[in-house]
């Protein structure tokens, strides 16, 4: 595929079929109850329509911003031969990373010290992320539902066109994936008075005489902060 890489692109670009915004998302599951609950501690959200069958969750003045449907009933309809073939998915599904399909729905928490306050206040509801990562743009905390799915809350490196040009990291272009990163120990520079410069370089958490994991190898590794 051909390479393009557009930096002009962001502010100055609206497709003529884009819709208004982006609304909602919908799961389906098995595992009712803990994905409301996740999603409930996760953003603090209130249901809209509650019932065994479905649930519509608020976060913010919208009706609702994430909707999920129970399938267990379909799920136990089925006969014999059909229910162990699809539990059989279902477990390969969260044992397995999937190489097709969705990766990961995102939100945006701007500025960094919300970002911060974001992090430490999920945790202290019992909510740790898998993966931490500096994507030379944004820097994005992720977490796991309890069906696998991934959820990504990232604050942005720019805070204009500008800015989005020049807080790109250099390697973005060949590297675009990112770097493995420690966000207690960028809060600890962030407390200190680091610059936002230097808050939003790559493996400026990986400790002296240690190598970043990136790239692929970040996908592959997500708990891995830096190397030898």
């Amino acid at each position: 595929m051909k390479k393009i890489y557009n930096k002009n692109l962001y502010q100055n670009f609206k497709s003529d079929y884009s819709p208004d915004d982006f609304h909602h998302i919908a799961f389906k599951t098995t595992n009712y109850e803990k994905m409301v609950d996740f999603y409930k501690n996760l953003f603090g959200c209130e249901p809209l329509y509650q019932s065994d069958l479905i649930t519509f969750l608020a976060y913010d003045n919208e009706h609702h911003r994430i909707a999920i449907a129970n399938t267990s009933g379909v799920l136990n309809s089925l006969n014999f031969i059909q229910r162990s073939i699809m539990k059989f998915k279902i477990f390969l599904n969260k044992k397995i990373p999937s190489i097709e399909g969705l990766d990961h729905v995102s939100y945006r928490v701007n500025p960094i010290d919300k970002w911060f306050d974001f992090y430490f206040s999920a945790k202290e509801r019992g909510l740790n992320p898998l993966w931490t990562i500096n994507h030379g743009w944004i820097s994005g905390i992720y977490y796991r539902d309890p069906d696998n799915n991934l959820v990504e809350v990232f604050f942005e490196h720019f805070s204009s066109a500008d800015e989005f040009k020049n807080n790109i990291s250099a390697d973005f272009e060949d590297e675009p994936i990112g770097t493995n990163m420690d966000v207690e120990v960028l809060h600890k520079m962030f407390k200190s008075g680091a610059p936002f410069e230097d808050l939003i370089k790559k493996g400026n958490t990986v400790p002296e005489g240690k190598k970043p994991v990136s790239g692929i190898e970040a996908v592959k590794n997500m708990k891995k902060k830096f190397k030898d």
